[in-house]
């Protein structure tokens, strides 16, 4: 099932909301949702004081070349793109890269069709404070897989879940890491 726009445009104002109460400013590096993320918080007149930018970082030789995330992290077996450890080196490459903001998150996943078993409708998240605290989530997603590239609807769905999740759990660390 795909989720509706206003389900994500509430998890949005609400990430805005808190942003706004806590003074801070976000800047995201997205792979597998490739810009949803800004582009729902975008939807919300005024975001512009609280969202810095996003990374599209599709490819990994985007994430290498772009933000400098090593090669050999990205072609290795047992690591990868879609990794706990990518994630977290996104988060703290684009927070080192946007002196304004005060949180970085980023999210790397793969949502299919065709992604091997280790990876297929897995979501890692890594988000970062300035201030050094971090918190990292690590999502499996519900929706089904495409069934092949032509299959829009559930891609769709699974990259609408994919960019709920990346906004629910930055609000979740907001809210447990407020301003001291």
């Amino acid at each position: 099932m795909i989720m509706q726009e206003t389900e994500l445009l509430k998890l949005a104002a609400e990430l805005r909301d808190l942003l706004e109460s806590s003074n801070r400013r976000l800047v995201l590096a997205e792979s597998c949702t490739a810009g949803r993320v800004a582009a729902t918080l975008s939807c919300l007149a005024g975001i512009s004081q609280w969202l810095c930018g996003s990374f599209v970082v599709y490819r990994s030789n985007s994430k290498a070349q772009w933000l400098d995330i090593p090669t050999s992290i990205l072609i290795d077996p047992e690591i990868g793109p879609v990794s706990p450890l990518a994630s977290q080196m996104l988060a703290e490459a684009i927070l080192q890269r946007t002196p304004e903001s005060a949180i970085a998150v980023a999210v790397t996943g793969d949502v299919g069709p065709g992604a091997p078993p280790k990876t297929d409708g897995r979501v890692f998240i890594a988000i970062r404070l300035r201030d050094g605290r971090s918190q990292e989530f690590e999502i499996a997603l519900t929706s089904p897989p495409p069934q092949s590239s032509s299959d829009q609807s559930r891609r769709i769905a699974r990259l609408q879940e994919a960019t709920a999740a990346v906004l629910a759990s930055t609000i979740d660390f907001l809210a447990n890491n407020a301003e001291d």
